[in-house]
């Protein structure tokens, strides 16, 4: 079966949804979307804590970030946005570059709170254990929204627009077509059957089974990869190399019967545990500096619980004191070498949005808007992405964001 059309897009999570939805409202024909998983059971869309938030260090993932929550404002019902704020707790050690970073972020007009611990006590009295605390951070419009949601928005106004969406299809090869207008030729499998996880994953893999797979091959104009944690294969199908890894990062819901965190947002101690309510438990994340890169999906369970996130917990409330792990997840995140996206051309015919390292969704809105305007316009009018392109690490441009999490 072939099959042509003007833009192919690697990846239907929120990257790539966006995307798609952005080309379409610019007036683009011809979109079509292709994931191995649409449901999204190894996507990074899916398996992430929720949180959005401006409260960055550098000034293009604060506009990133800002315009993505403005958005998320205008449609807060329809994809769970929730400005119950971020706030955070530093040690002395970054308090001082953390009211730095809160300049910058007031100077670009985004709302943020420096207190200190009598008023840290005073906001939110359960955190009753401040020792090792310099002060805390708040910004009041950061917040929780639900992924799922998000990407289904996006998803559905693409759709309204005329963009097509391809399930259980993956790309595997690819020809190029020299002439005038250099079509690119993509290869791809499409698989009939619905697919347990433990199968998509081994797909995912390059690991086939027989399960009814035909052939497909789009001509297309252009060919973008929006491919999170599996961007680096792709590029590697598409003929370039990204510089970026897939790293397991793994969050918990517990039982904190004893307290009620239900008014606020999340929260990020100084050990790098971050927090926040999910609906009657609490959900719960700590990224391992020694995490090796790989594919893993595999939850370590009550052991990361009780390793990772209780001790800390334990030594910031007296109402954490009895805490129960109730269940758990693990999800990967497409970690670049400064910790920043990748968006832009990335050799003749192809473009690239991806390796946000753990803030595509906050992103989602922008990046999709910006690389649409860069694609349609040659350069994108809303902001300057130039310093998010992939050429940045060859030529020793890197971007090194400080406040991740």
């Amino acid at each position: 079966m072939t099959q042509t059309i003007e833009t192919l897009i690697i990846g239907a999570g929120v990257i790539g949804s966006s995307t798609a939805m952005h080309l379409a409202k610019l007036g683009m024909t011809g979109i079509r979307v292709i994931d191995l998983d649409m449901e999204g059971t190894l996507s990074s869309s899916e398996l992430n804590a929720g949180g959005v938030r401006a409260t960055w260090v550098q000034p293009i993932n604060i506009q990133m970030s800002k315009i993505t929550i403005d958005y998320f404002a205008q449609v807060a019902d329809e994809v769970g946005y929730k400005p119950c704020g971020y706030l955070w707790l530093h040690p002395e050690s970054r308090w001082s570059p953390a009211l730095q970073a809160r300049e910058r972020q007031l100077e670009m007009g985004w709302p943020v709170e420096a207190w200190d611990v009598a008023q840290l006590r005073n906001r939110v009295p359960f955190l009753d254990k401040t020792d090792g605390i310099a002060g805390a951070i708040f910004a009041p419009r950061d917040g929780l929204i639900n992924p799922n949601l998000l990407k289904n928005h996006y998803r559905e106004v693409a759709r309204s627009l005329g963009v097509e969406f391809e399930d259980r299809t993956v790309l595997r090869e690819t020809r190029y077509e020299k002439n005038s207008q250099s079509r690119v030729h993509a290869i791809c499998e499409r698989f009939e059957k619905v697919m347990s996880h433990e199968t998509k994953l081994e797909i995912a893999s390059s690991e086939l089974k027989d399960l009814g797979r035909s052939k497909v091959e789009y001509h297309a104009q252009r060919v973008i990869n929006c491919a999170g944690p599996w961007a680096s294969r792709v590029a590697n199908i598409l003929g370039y190399s990204v510089p970026s890894q897939p790293v397991r990062r793994q969050v918990c819901i517990f039982d904190g019967r004893d307290v009620d965190l239900t008014p606020y947002g999340m929260i990020v101690d100084t050990s790098g545990v971050y927090f926040h309510p999910e609906a009657m438990n609490g959900l719960a994340g700590f990224a391992n500096a020694d995490e090796p890169a790989g594919v893993h999906f595999e939850y370590d369970g009550e052991r990361f619980f009780e390793e990772r996130i209780w001790p800390a917990l334990y030594e910031r409330s007296t109402a954490f004191e009895r805490l129960k792990h109730v269940t758990g997840w693990a999800g990967l995140y497409e970690v670049s070498p400064d910790e920043c996206g990748i968006i832009g051309g990335a050799r003749s015919g192809i473009f690239e949005a991806h390796s946000f390292s753990g803030h595509g969704v906050m992103h989602s809105y922008a990046a999709g808007l910006a690389l649409a305007e860069e694609i349609v316009f040659g350069k994108s009018k809303t902001l300057d992405i130039s310093s998010l392109s992939g050429s940045r690490f060859e030529a020793g441009k890197l971007i090194h964001e400080n406040l991740v999490i």
